[in-house]
């Protein structure tokens, strides 16, 4: 998906949006709820802004995840998920998988991550503090917090984190383009098939084991599903956190009198996380969509074929600018049957890293213009290369 400025169109973007690039061309003269643009790659796709049309296209199941992976659509990324992946399917098959691995991410399961997540987030600040400033706060924080996370409850050794930490950027690899991908995708994929074999023959208290008890107990999962399942639950658990801890630092040190707030007062960290979610999102475009039939959508007839995506930052922008207290929750996780089951997980991380960092360092602040920042490049998220700052 596209991330970066010169990619795109040259558009006026409104001051209002967050600093950074967009990843669809916004013009303020143009309202059009339903707009055909043109992606990076040169494939055309309806993308939907307007905060109530989002929501009715990412509820609708005539709106398909599984129909973009047809031979014949067209591509708006050099790869996609695996077909066989929690995030390409639809209908029962979704369901059934989703139904397996909901139970890991309720709220009382996630509360229960929240020593974990803090000894974790001290470790990392703790070796920052010794590190020449300025320091990239990408690389020393918001990096490995979510890797080290997920790899705790998917039940990964410790002493396997580094191996992770290499294997895991090929998931993201949207071009197929990096250095030894092929042999880093098979690495990781047969590290999670041993991984399996070992959590069969010794079940811990991970998700994989319980994984494996509902595959093995009620017949529900292959070993492939389990595998596929497994690096799926890595794919949209770690980069989207790691980019949008990156993105919250860099709202809040840019507006320092706003990071000063939650200094004083701890108690409004969360809802501040909903802000920045809202306004500055990690994951700017839903998964692409396409419609099993002609369906139409405020002034335009979409027909199958053409690929849609819902525009999360306009659509939530739309929201916040409304007056209207009917509308719903933000749309920075998605919604429908696709919404993201890791959302608590990605909030609490959130909060903590934000409490635990601006209470550590109180003089922390951007070591860079925030004009000359270096975006990441086409990526599944939109986030940051590198953030320094000092303190």
């Amino acid at each position: 998906m596209p991330n970066s400025r010169d990619t795109l169109k040259e558009l006026d973007v409104p001051e209002e949006l967050p600093p950074g690039p967009l990843p669809i061309p916004c013009d303020p003269d143009d309202p059009a709820p339903i707009r055909w643009v043109q992606m990076p790659n040169g494939t055309g796709c309806w993308a939907i802004s307007d905060y109530r049309l989002a929501r009715q296209v990412l509820a609708d199941p005539r709106f398909s995840r599984a129909a973009t992976l047809a031979p014949d659509m067209p591509k708006l990324a050099a790869i996609d998920p695996s077909p066989d992946s929690i995030i390409s399917l639809d209908g029962k098959e979704h369901a059934r998988l989703r139904r397996i691995v909901a139970g890991a991410f309720t709220e009382r399961r996630v509360t229960a991550l929240r020593p974990v997540i803090e000894a974790r987030v001290h470790e990392l600040l703790d070796e920052l503090a010794t590190r020449k400033q300025p320091a990239d706060l990408v690389a020393g924080l918001a990096a490995p917090l979510p890797l080290s996370v997920l790899c705790h409850m998917l039940g990964v050794p410790v002493t396997d984190h580094d191996s992770f930490r290499e294997w895991v950027p090929v998931l993201f690899d949207l071009a197929g383009k990096g250095p030894d991908s092929r042999a880093r995708a098979f690495r990781i994929t047969y590290y999670m098939t041993k991984l399996i074999g070992e959590k069969r023959r010794e079940p811990g208290a991970d998700l994989i084991s319980a994984l494996i008890q509902a595959a093995d107990t009620e017949g529900k999962l292959t070993n492939r599903e389990l595998v596929t399942l497994s690096l799926s639950l890595l794919m949209a658990g770690y980069e989207s956190t790691a980019d949008q801890i990156t993105l919250a630092f860099l709202t809040l040190l840019h507006d320092p009198a706003r990071a000063d707030g939650l200094r004083a007062n701890p108690d409004l960290i969360p809802s501040e996380v909903e802000v920045i979610l809202q306004t500055n999102p990690s994951a700017p475009l839903s998964f692409s969509r396409a419609v099993t039939e002609p369906v139409q959508v405020a002034d335009v007839m979409i027909r199958p074929g053409q690929p849609v995506v819902a525009f999360l930052m306009g659509a939530n922008r739309a929201r916040r600018n409304s007056e209207s207290s009917a509308m719903g929750a933000h749309l920075a996780f998605g919604h429908g049957v696709h919404r993201c089951l890791g959302a608590p997980l990605a909030r609490l991380q959130l909060a903590t890293v934000i409490r635990l960092t601006l209470n550590r360092f109180p003089r922390l602040e951007l070591a860079a213009d925030i004009d000359n920042l270096r975006w990441k490049p086409a990526a599944a998220t939109r986030g940051l290369a590198a953030l320094q700052v000092r303190w």
